[in-house]
């Protein structure tokens, strides 16, 4: 087959997809936190906590480093790289009890993913357009949450054998690797260069990669989505076991379904966003503050997992949105820059997420899990609101305009 049909073969597809597979693997280990607290003397729970989420600031710091990278040794060993320093730093935990260790090896779990991560948007913002782009930027997102679900529904059966045994998910890192060693061109993968959807190679580095204001708004604002969002893993373990409703197992379980929610939604997000148009993202919105409000409030397993459920589903409309208007709105030949800002500010707020949660629930309540629910519940309702105010603003002043 020629060079220009590459890009729609369902093998390279695949490919391009699997490497997303990673990017919502780190916190799936959140369901083995109360065995891990009394693991690592002298430690606080924070401290214990922040392994979780660690791996996004390993993120964050290669996200800086992974164009020097790629210049160095190029895309696809940029990639393999990430990687094998993933699957590695991944399963140190399995053999160890010491903090410092594992927090490193946590940290070069994130950093390996950070290599490639800003790949996963980046080469569909380049090799895709129009439809195509958002049924591609829906299976990006679709394949997120099945490598999150994957990750959630191993731990499940992990976890009764200790927490050490839970960072084997990790291992899935290997068939993905083998993947794209075998699937992905070399010479695709060029800095400088990307593919057309007409599958013709066209520069991507003509000029400057800049950063507009839509831009930096749509960085703040997926800053918040996954804040707050992330509640909903990091602290539905504690959550469950204070309201004594369920075990760790099955809230692993929950946490694989209601990741597991996000493939369908991000399977039809193209129609979707078709029917809702400049809507979809405050649907997203409506959708989290709904199952935030049956977390926080749900008195058994079956309310807060119908909880976990609908704001699984405003997770799989919020993120392919942000992306789809950032690939619309970024200058022209940035796509890649625009990506890789958008990414930094999520990992910064996977990162900061533990902080803000019990900042703000402690300065209304008392810090904890079911405040940490409240707080998720009120500021996507806030969002909500203020999405709606805005698309309603922007038409009336257009007919205002035309008028």
């Amino acid at each position: 087959m020629q060079e220009e049909n590459i890009v729609h073969r369902p093998l390279f597809k695949l490919s391009i997809l699997s490497i997303s597979l990673m990017t919502m693997i780190a916190p799936a280990i959140s369901s083995a936190l109360p065995l891990m607290y009394g693991s690592f003397k002298g430690e606080t729970e924070t401290a214990v906590e922040t392994l979780v989420t660690v791996p996004n600031f390993g993120i964050i710091v290669f996200f800086f480093l992974s164009p020097f990278v790629i210049k160095l040794i190029g895309g696809k060993n940029t990639v393999i790289f990430g990687l094998l320093l993933a699957l590695v730093a991944g399963i140190i935990p399995v053999f160890s009890n010491d903090y410092a260790l594992v927090f490193v090896s946590r940290f070069l779990l994130g950093s390996g993913i950070g290599l490639f991560n800003s790949m996963c948007v980046s080469l569909i913002a380049r090799f895709y357009k129009g439809d195509e782009l958002s049924t591609m930027m829906g299976f990006q997102g679709a394949t997120g949450s099945l490598g999150g679900a994957l990750g959630a529904f191993l731990v499940n059966w992990l976890v009764t054998l200790g927490w050490h045994q839970t960072f084997l998910i990790y291992l899935i890192a290997l068939p993905i690797m083998v993947l794209f060693i075998f699937c992905i061109p070399r010479q695709l993968l060029n800095e400088g260069k990307s593919v057309s959807s007409s599958g013709k190679q066209v520069s991507s580095n003509s000029g400057k990669q800049t950063i507009n204001l839509p831009v930096w708004g749509l960085s703040v604002l997926i800053f918040l989505v996954f804040a707050f969002f992330l509640a909903s893993q990091l602290q539905l373990p504690a959550l469950v076991t204070a309201k004594k409703i369920g075990s760790l197992s099955q809230v692993s379980v929950l946490n694989g379904i209601t990741t597991l929610f996000g493939i369908p939604i991000g399977a039809v997000y193209g129609k979707v966003s078709k029917f809702l148009k400049n809507l979809t993202l405050s649907a997203g919105f409506l959708f989290a503050a709904l199952g935030f409000s049956l977390i926080a409030f749900g008195s058994d397993l079956l309310i807060v997992g119908l909880g976990a459920i609908v704001s699984g589903v405003g997770f799989g409309l919020m993120v392919p949105s942000i992306y789809v208007w950032m690939a619309k709105v970024a200058p022209k030949n940035s796509e890649n820059l625009a990506s890789t800002v958008l990414l930094v500010t999520t990992n910064i707020g996977v990162f900061a997420c533990p902080t803000i949660l019990n900042f703000l629930g402690g300065l209304f309540w008392t810090a904890g899990a079911q405040s940490s629910m409240l707080v998720a519940m009120i500021a996507f309702i806030v969002m909500f609101v203020i999405s709606i105010f805005s698309i309603f603003s922007f038409k009336t002043r257009n007919k205002k305009e035309i008028v």
